[in-house]
């Protein structure tokens, strides 16, 4: 079990390696959604300038989902076989939150993937020049962003409370 805790203990360490997204930015998010929907901004910027600014936005979220996830997908199988492990030596305590913490790496991937949607649409409507869709991916965004910072925070508790466990 020692050697289990430091696995864990490793685990929350990365936790600020894998950052949660800072609120000012997502706030940014949420105003320039407000800017571009009222004013109809991106009407008054060419479609040549659109399509360009789009494909960088596109090369900037182009991360395949397997990448931004590797490490969500590492622990997840560690985390499989620990549970396993656990049930068999009667520790259904430490097997339930094993099985807690997999389903919050689940969601962590989940949203992780919405994200990279989220970013390869609004890339699109920025392109095709719909200042309302665009604004309505900017604020979905937001939203999923802030789902984000709170199941990391879930994990960051949940990986907290495992080792307290493993230490008993």
């Amino acid at each position: 079990m020692p050697m289990d805790t430091n696995i864990y203990k490793d685990q929350l360490n990365t936790i600020p390696e894998l950052s949660t997204i800072n609120e000012s930015t997502i706030t940014e998010l949420e105003s320039g959604a407000a800017v571009t929907e009222s004013m109809s901004a991106l009407a008054y910027t060419s479609s040549e300038e659109r399509t360009q600014m789009a494909n960088i936005m596109r090369m900037g979220s182009n991360l395949p989902p397997e990448f931004v996830n590797q490490n969500f997908e590492e622990y997840d199988r560690t985390n499989e076989n620990k549970i396993w492990a656990y049930d068999l030596i009667l520790r259904g305590d430490i097997s339930n939150q094993l099985k807690n913490i997999s389903s919050t790496y689940k969601e962590i991937k989940r949203l992780n993937n919405e994200t990279l949607s989220l970013n390869q649409k609004a890339a699109n409507d920025f392109e095709s020049g719909d200042s309302k869709a665009y604004a309505e991916d900017l604020r979905n965004t937001a939203n999923n962003l802030r789902q984000y910072n709170k199941t990391m925070e879930k994990l960051k508790t949940q990986l907290q409370n495992l080792i307290n466990q493993l230490q008993q």
